[in-house]
């Protein structure tokens, strides 16, 4: 048995036993050792590690990293488009290919702060955020302006157009002296009709999945304060 299979085997062996950070520790190890490969074994192997990302978004889902759970289902889904990781997927996201929330005001205050927050992070040279006490200065700010969304009529609105509300609301946080660097997002393009992807239409990588859940996600708090897969 190869070093990959003995780390995946031990992975669900924890997990089983509901010790999800002993079995996330082996599920990275394994992912570190699983071979590439081309030809005949190539679909198999992508079979399995597709089984791997399943697994380890439980994992995640159980620590309560839901939306690194949700990017662990994407690729799973990319790999092995018939596998249980789809469905999983579509239950556990919202429109905007983030954890679903309990009520859609909270869904549409998670994609908020995603975008807010990845905006402020693009905008830092480090990448990442530092102190504890900056995190809640960012957190702060991004409140207050919230605020001031929520009282819009968002019901009437299409998550397509709400998303394009959130991303063009420019928030001045301290210590930024360049705001063009904030509007850093890659549009999605399909080449073929010459046009912008709609979020709902499928994504041009080829997965199947819409733009809203594959390579046009936006990224939950946990992944851009732990980091993106």
């Amino acid at each position: 048995m190869k070093r990959w299979q003995l780390d995946y085997r031990r992975g669900l062996r924890w997990l089983s036993r509901h010790r999800p950070l002993r079995a996330m520790h082996y599920f990275e190890r394994a992912l570190m050792h699983i071979p590439t490969a081309r030809g005949r074994s190539s679909l198999s192997l992508r079979r399995d590690l597709a089984r791997l990302f399943y697994f380890f978004a439980v994992a995640l889902r159980q620590v309560g990293l839901r939306n690194r759970s949700v990017a662990s289902l994407v690729e799973a889904s990319r790999l092995y488009k018939r596998g249980c990781a789809r469905a999983g997927l579509f239950h556990a996201v919202n429109r905007y290919g983030m954890a679903r929330q309990p009520t859609p005001e909270h869904d549409d205050q998670q994609a908020f702060y995603g975008i807010q927050l990845a905006h402020y992070v693009r905008s830092k040279q480090s990448h990442r955020l530092g102190t504890r006490a900056e995190i809640d200065m960012v957190s702060e700010l991004i409140d207050e302006y919230w605020a001031e969304i929520r009282r819009l009529d968002l019901a009437s609105m299409s998550s397509v157009e709400k998303c394009r509300l959130f991303s063009d609301t420019m928030i001045v946080f301290p210590f930024i002296t360049v705001p063009n660097a904030l509007k850093t997002d890659d549009l999605i393009v399909d080449f073929r009709s010459g046009r912008r992807a709609d979020p709902h239409d499928r994504c041009t990588c080829g997965s199947g999945l819409p733009v809203c859940l594959c390579h046009g996600r936006i990224p939950g708090i946990d992944e851009v304060l732990v980091g993106l897969f």
